[in-house]
């Protein structure tokens, strides 16, 4: 019997942020199942896809492109590094800049057909409104640059 008088299940009926997460989970799901053949998580081709747009660039960049913080990063980075798909580059004292290999950026268009299945279904579970609706915010956040707080 649930008793919407507690907070408990006024939270879990109501949070935006418990929604959202769920559905960040079930679209990983499916582009991580579709980019698995290729060895890479969705995480980390988001990573590898941000530094090859945007050439020789650091870390903290990257970060702020796609909202992580350093430690995410590292740890998706240090898979890219580690296959050859990202290498690091001296820039001015001791920062150094991240760019795509070669390799890197074959494997992104090796993975395109996948992808392209993935955003398909993606597509298909949200519906044209509500995925136009999240490219609005998202973007809209980008041109604010929007932070925390």
């Amino acid at each position: 019997m649930q008793n919407d008088t507690h907070p408990e299940c006024r939270i879990a009926a109501e949070c935006l942020a418990g929604r959202v997460r769920v559905l960040n989970r079930v679209v990983t799901g499916i582009y991580d199942d579709a980019l698995r053949p290729h060895r890479v998580r969705v995480s980390q081709m988001n990573v590898l896809v941000a530094i090859a747009a945007m050439g020789p660039v650091r870390a903290a960049d990257v970060c702020r492109e796609l909202r992580l913080d350093k430690s995410t990063l590292s740890r998706d980075l240090d898979r890219l590094l580690d296959r050859g798909w990202v290498r690091t580059t001296p820039a001015d004292g001791r920062v150094k800049h991240l760019e795509a290999t070669p390799t890197g950026r074959a494997l992104i268009k090796k993975v395109m057909p996948a992808w392209e299945e993935a955003q398909k279904r993606v597509h298909e579970i949200l519906g044209p409104e509500l995925a136009r609706r999240i490219f609005d915010v998202v973007d809209g956040f980008q041109a604010a640059d929007f932070d925390r707080g």
